[in-house]
């Protein structure tokens, strides 16, 4: 299960007091002495720039381990690595003294005074679309096609069901036992995307059971072009099919093509469950929806038995993980707004870093920066505005 990342979003003032890398002996010092009273330093503006000063023996050093904030002394805080480094805008703090003299401690970020706000990670919408016809009951890995497949949609919202807007379609039928409905009509969605679906999922899947009206994929796909809950221009809209067969009525690759090319886009990705599908059929779909496997063919996702299915459900839901945040307030100048990943600056870059969308007012990070927080190796982002790292 993924957790959710740590986001520090700071409202700060855009005049501040000072600029980073000033100060008396910004420019100066050596380890064991510094330019502060009595010969010693103070602070780590003592100091020479990557130094802090060792509030033990008011030494100017660049080697200061440390476990928390208050062992490295003034305007210096602990980082995650165990050692000690200057305090600059948005780093982590205790108190007022690990900020520079003109910051001061919000929220457990240095900056200059204001109040702190939240951004959230802006959570995708994932529509489940699952075939559930007569197939479906054939014994597969030591169960049911269809037990397997219910049980691995169960794992797959407790895992990620905090972090992606997941909805429920079922096909062929109409209702939860499929006792209703007839061959090549579309089933219907049990439940739309939106936050806090999982209890709803879980209690309709537990309801549900399989019938032989065929595998009308089509039909399903078709009746979900235009369907509201998926034109949501907040969050990134996409179809998780799940089939075990091929499509008995109409041809599916053109719906996935018109899903695709909605504005905004809804992407379908395929799962093909068992020995029984269409290879053809699916990687078409999925090259149409826009979700093709790279280094494929397979263009989709193969399963065979429960971890290959499991596998599959992890591999999608790491794809469809946004890198995008909504910030709780609007900025009233986006070009003061500074971003900071576990301490470091990261530049406002489209290609590599990250960028700010008014329409939307969400902040996205790009290439090495978003794969990072997708994987979990960043552990912290703060938002500052104002008061960049180094101003001038």
């Amino acid at each position: 299960m993924r957790s959710a990342l740590p986001v520090i979003v700071m409202a700060l003032a855009v005049a501040c007091g000072g600029k980073s890398g000033t100060g008396p002996g910004a420019d100066g010092g050596t380890d064991g002495g510094g330019d502060g009273p009595g010969g010693g330093c103070q602070t780590a503006l003592d100091c020479t720039m990557g130094q802090v000063c060792d509030p033990a023996t008011h030494a100017c050093t660049g080697t200061l381990a440390c476990q928390s904030h208050d062992q490295c002394g003034p305007v210096a805080h602990c980082t995650s690595g165990g050692t000690c480094a200057p305090s600059t805008t948005g780093s982590p703090c205790s108190g007022d003294e690990n900020c520079r003299p003109d910051e001061e401690c919000i929220a457990g970020v240095c900056g200059c005074n204001g109040q702190p706000y939240t951004a959230n990670r802006v959570q995708p919408n994932v529509l489940i679309v699952l075939d559930r016809s007569s197939s479906m009951n054939e014994d597969i890995g030591g169960g049911t096609k269809w037990e397997i497949a219910k049980q691995a949609i169960t794992d797959l919202l407790a895992a990620e069901g905090g972090q992606i807007r997941f909805g429920l379609a079922m096909y062929p039928g109409t209702n939860s036992d499929c006792s209703q409905g007839s061959r090549c009509t579309a089933g219907r969605v049990f439940v739309d995307p939106a936050a806090s679906t999982t209890a709803r999922i879980n209690m309709t899947l537990g309801a549900a059971g399989t019938c032989d009206l065929g595998t009308p994929t089509a039909e399903i796909l078709a009746s979900l072009i235009d369907y509201a809950p998926l034109e949501d221009t907040m969050h990134p809209d996409y179809i998780l099919l799940i089939t075990d067969g091929q499509s008995n009525c109409d041809d599916p690759v053109p719906e996935v093509t018109a899903l695709a090319g909605e504005t905004p886009p809804v992407h379908t990705f395929v799962v093909g469950f068992g020995d029984g599908v269409d290879p053809d059929e699916l990687n078409a779909l999925a090259e149409a929806g826009g979700t093709a496997r790279p280094g494929g063919p397979p263009s989709y996702y193969e399963a065979t038995d429960p971890m290959s299915l499991a596998q599959a459900f992890e591999a999608i839901a790491g794809s469809v993980l946004s890198c995008s945040y909504t910030l709780s307030t609007v900025p009233p100048d986006p070009t003061q707004l500074y971003v900071y990943v576990d301490d470091m600056p990261v530049a406002r870059d489209p290609g590599a870093g990250w960028d700010y969308d008014a329409a939307t007012n969400q902040v996205t990070f790009h290439g090495a920066v978003c794969n990072r927080l997708l994987g979990g190796q960043a552990t912290e982002v703060v938002i500052v505005y104002g008061c960049p790292l180094d101003p001038g």
